[in-house]
């Protein structure tokens, strides 16, 4: 009975072993593929609301980084100026402190005076020309021209038309703007375009628009339909014109040595969400445009120039164009523009 016993208890433990043994190899394989969550971290800062077309769009690419990463990414998405102003984001994204930014391209120009390109008035005629022009050789070279200042761009945004608004009346005609405190980009080419207008372009903080309107600071301001819905200026402002006087491209960015320092998986899956994220901002842009448009309806006028009323306003920019011409470099002004040329003329 007790060797019976004694064989018992070691077939018992030799049973034990074995699956302690078993279960040792299952865990140590599960370690080896184990995912770490949230090994990379990125700070994404806005200016822009909840609401707003860029902060949904970063949503969407935070929920796509996610998802592809399985969680090793951890993308955090901070609007409204919760990480500081425009200058602060855009100074945190250059040192690094914060990863990434939607931006528009004007204040690039002080890096690269190739992004003066963009800011001439009357460019483009179509956001479908904008976008082909976007994915040029051209544009491609002029993002590039920035990447040793600490900007990656990921994709390119719809910023929409930028339109005129103001309290004093319907804008149907340069002479409208004539004494008129509008605020503007702090841009040089816009400035100088609007002061032939006969306006005083006055550069604001973009978070300082809307009480600058309220308190009468300033008399007007220009921004796409869209940013100016989800801002309410709408509430202090009676008439909108679909001027349509320039097309603002808005870069995803990301720190160009944050970036370079990913493994290429990772980079890979960026790249990934951020096309993804590209696709999502412009079909969400001509939605948003239109509800934008209906929202302004409600409080205030909107006025939209004749084609003879939109030339008057071309023909009386286009000495901007000569006035920046060796600024922007002659090369590439006139390969941009034989380029927007052609593909507007398809």
């Amino acid at each position: 009975m007790k060797k019976l016993l004694s064989l018992v208890l070691i077939l018992v433990m030799l049973f034990a072993v074995g699956c302690s043994t078993k279960s040792n190899n299952v865990d140590s394989t599960n370690k080896g593929t184990e995912i770490k969550q949230g090994e990379f971290k990125i700070k994404v800062g806005l200016v822009t609301p909840e609401q707003d077309i860029a902060t949904r769009s970063m949503r969407h690419f935070e929920e796509q980084v996610e998802k592809l990463s399985e969680g090793r990414i951890d993308v955090e998405v901070f609007p409204g100026g919760a990480l500081g102003g425009s200058a602060d984001i855009f100074n945190g994204v250059q040192d690094g402190s914060i990863e990434m930014c939607v931006n528009i391209y004007p204040p690039f120009a002080q890096f690269s005076d190739a992004f003066l390109l963009y800011n001439l008035p009357y460019l483009f005629s179509s956001k479908e020309a904008a976008f082909e022009f976007l994915d040029s050789d051209i544009a491609k070279n002029i993002a590039k021209s920035i990447e040793n200042k600490g900007f990656k761009q990921l994709a390119v945004f719809d910023g929409g038309f930028r339109n005129v608004s103001n309290n004093k009346g319907p804008v149907k005609n340069p002479n409208d703007l004539r004494g008129l405190k509008i605020r503007t980009l702090d841009n040089p080419i816009q400035i100088d375009y609007f002061k032939a207008y006969g306006a005083n372009p006055t550069p604001l903080p973009y978070g300082d628009i809307y009480v600058g309107l309220q308190t009468k600071t300033i008399d007007g301001q220009e921004n796409s339909f869209s940013n100016a819905a989800s801002m309410k200026f709408n509430e202090v402002q009676k008439y909108f014109t679909d001027t349509k006087h320039a097309f603002d491209p808005a870069g995803m960015f990301i720190n160009t040595g944050v970036f370079n320092s990913y493994p290429d998986d990772v980079k890979q899956i960026i790249e990934e969400a951020a096309l993804s994220t590209q696709k999502f901002n412009r079909e969400l842009a001509v939605e948003l445009e239109n509800q934008s448009i209906e929202t302004i309806k409600k409080t205030s006028e909107i006025y939209y120039l004749t084609n003879e009323e939109r030339q008057v306003f071309i023909d009386m920019s286009m000495p901007t164009y000569k006035n920046f011409e060796q600024k922007i470099g002659k090369e590439l002004m006139d390969s941009a523009l034989a380029k927007i040329k052609e593909i507007e003329s398809k």
